[in-house]
């Protein structure tokens, strides 16, 4: 019988299937299994010290697409300074973010810089939910680039993250404010302030009738026959928002108060969109 022909015989210790690299299988999956908890740990302890964070004291969450520019308003916000930043695969914190205009003795404010990536969101969506419950939230900076937005498929994917904040920030009463701080506003490609807000509800008419066809009928009294939107759950929401009755989708039609205002991180021409923080501070 040659070499070939021989039968593998395992060396003792070891497995010949799944052994992790000569490991017995269950020294491997007992550490596959210490990996996994520990992650879990992590992830856990993260997801409650944000929430916990949010709900402790008055917000304001920055968020937007990906590369808008957020982490870099967050940290010219909290640093007074400006920064090269990457895109954020977590969330930026602060709880002593103060207000120029408000006394040193005054409350210090929780800043939540939260991801853009659209497989990240949904922790936005979390910590937006928690503030709203308890009441602390008081405002959503939603950075966009307003040199990108002339491209169709950037002013679609900030018209559909806006859209979803929006069925969030209307579960409340009243609504939670909503500052679409245009950012890149001095780049030459930069689309004005007041034509991306006619742009974003142009769009966000489209998304809305997208959306309410993909979960079925809605009847004028608001009942859905049928519920097939997967991220409906995502969001809270039904692919409804605004009037029913037919007309275009504004954003005064809304509970919530939302404006659009140009400016740049870059430039440090951010006074406008500061002033809308304080404004709703005291609020």
């Amino acid at each position: 019988m040659s070499a070939e022909d021989s039968p593998l015989i395992p060396l003792e210790g070891t497995e010949m299937a799944g052994g992790g690299g000569g490991y017995p299988l269950p020294v491997y999956l007992g550490g596959l299994a210490i990996a996994c908890l520990i992650a879990f740990a992590v992830y856990s302890f993260i997801f409650s010290k944000t929430h916990g964070v949010a709900a402790a004291g008055p917000t304001f969450i920055i968020a937007g697409p990906s590369g808008a520019g957020k982490t870099a308003l967050f940290t010219l916000l909290r640093y007074g300074e400006k920064s090269t930043t990457l895109p954020s695969i977590e969330q930026n914190i602060s709880t002593s973010y103060r207000l120029p205009s408000l006394p040193d003795t005054a409350k210090p404010f929780v800043l939540i810089d939260t991801p853009g990536h659209q497989k990240l969101r949904q922790s936005m969506f979390d910590v937006l939910q928690v503030s709203q419950a308890a009441r602390t939230i008081h405002g959503v900076l939603f950075v966009v680039d307003a040199s990108a937005v002339s491209k169709p498929e950037k002013l679609r994917e900030a018209a559909e993250y806006l859209y979803d904040v929006l069925r969030v920030t209307e579960k409340v009463r009243g609504g939670s404010d909503v500052l679409v701080a245009a950012n890149k506003s001095e780049l030459f490609t930069a689309v004005p302030a007041k034509r991306l807000r006619t742009l974003l509800e142009a769009e966000v008419q489209k998304i809305r009738e997208t959306r309410t066809k993909a979960i079925g009928k809605v009847g004028l009294d608001g009942e859905k026959e049928e519920e097939e939107d997967g991220d409906s759950a995502t969001v809270g929401g039904d692919g409804w928002l605004g009037l029913r009755d037919g007309k275009p989708f504004r954003f005064e039609d809304l509970e919530s108060d939302v404006m659009v205002v140009g400016g740049s991180v870059e430039t440090g021409k951010v006074d406008d969109w500061v002033g809308w923080m304080e404004e709703r501070a005291v609020n």
